[in-house]
């Protein structure tokens, strides 16, 4: 038995409850929100303890796992101090505002022998393991170039509902934030970057956050790929795409998140007959819509790794190759120049 604690009961969370309900090994035994209300709603729907202190719930001899879901500001010191206290941690994305954090969690966690378990779910879209397979397999041949392309919506409204949306303290940006999923994508199929040029700008919102990005990308391979990142598309979510071009083939991944196929030309491999997995999820009555909630297999990751001894998951020095990645977009766009992963 996994026994939980979870810190955070905000939107995201629901994903969290509802993949462990999937597996009995796993038991919610405490929460912890700041608002009261929230909190008490909690503890009443799943009959487990509460609190407003995260560092109570984390000092408890009977949990093994930490699961945080608080605003992006806060995930790096409620994990290191979760890793401190001895205890394995699931963490949100991103896993920190930036790579300086990011490097002391994951010499915490190192130095404290848990695991750090990062969410990344949209690696279990079926469309994106069917192209990575793709590409592992050489049926792409030598790739030569990429584009990522993020035409989504954020209402003001969106950033008024949480005093903490929009900032640069605990929201830290928009492509850090709603972005950096498919950033992930881009580095897992593509491999390491070598530099970045980036531009950012806030145009149709009042917030201390870009709501607009762009990128060109050199990856170590050779390979160059642009990003397209915009909040601002109206009336609603347009796509989430990624389009990767090679000598043997050219592979269009859409839909609103990067969850269907919409081209598919690969030399001697037909188009697979592979589903679009799990729906995104869809808020404010449709208006704009999130990732595809893939939590559960990140649930069953942990399964695998904390029962069975199995070390392969999705870990913090994984997580942090995206983060990386947008941290030099943005440090490209403030010193107007080519940025290299490497200073």
């Amino acid at each position: 038995m996994v026994n939980v604690g979870l810190i955070g009961c905000g939107r995201i969370s629901r994903m969290h409850f509802s993949s462990m309900k999937s597996f009995p090994d796993f038991q919610l035994k405490a929460v912890c929100d700041i608002d009261e209300k929230v909190l008490n709603e909690h503890m009443e729907k799943y009959q487990v303890d509460g609190y407003t202190d995260y560092h109570k719930l984390i000092q408890r001899d009977d949990l093994d796992l930490v699961v945080i879901c608080t605003p992006n500001g806060l995930h790096y010191p409620m994990a290191r101090d979760a890793f401190l206290a001895g205890k394995h941690v699931l963490l949100e994305k991103p896993i920190a505002l930036n790579t300086r954090e990011a490097d002391q969690l994951i010499q915490v966690a190192e130095k404290s022998g848990k695991h750090f378990f990062a969410v990344k779910q949209v690696r279990y879209n079926p469309p994106i393991l069917v192209l990575r397979d793709a590409i592992q397999n050489g049926h792409f041949g030598r790739l030569f170039s990429a584009s990522l392309v993020i035409r989504w919506t954020r209402p003001q409204e969106y950033y008024e509902q949480s005093s903490w949306r929009g900032t640069k303290k605990l929201d830290g940006g928009s492509l850090l934030n709603q972005g950096i999923h498919y950033v992930d994508i881009m580095q897992w199929l593509l491999g390491d970057a070598e530099s970045v040029y980036g531009k950012v700008d806030t145009v149709n919102h009042d917030i201390e956050i870009e709501d607009e990005a762009f990128g060109l990308i050199k990856f170590q391979n050779g390979v160059y790929a642009t990003i397209e990142f915009s909040v601002n598309t109206y009336p609603h979510n347009l796509e989430c795409s990624l389009t990767v071009m090679g000598e043997k083939g050219t592979v269009k991944l859409s839909g609103s998140a990067m969850n269907e196929i919409e081209i598919w030309h690969v030399k001697d491999y037909p188009k697979p007959a592979v589903g679009t997995g799990f729906p995104p999820n869809i808020y404010a009555g449709g208006l704009y819509q999130g990732s595809c909630p893939n939590h559960i297999y990140i649930y069953q990751d942990i399964l695998r790794v904390l029962q069975d001894g199995n070390g392969h998951y999705i870990d913090g020095r994984e997580a942090r190759k995206s983060l990386m990645l947008v941290e030099k977009l943005y440090q490209s766009a403030q010193e107007g120049r080519e940025v290299f992963m490497n200073e």
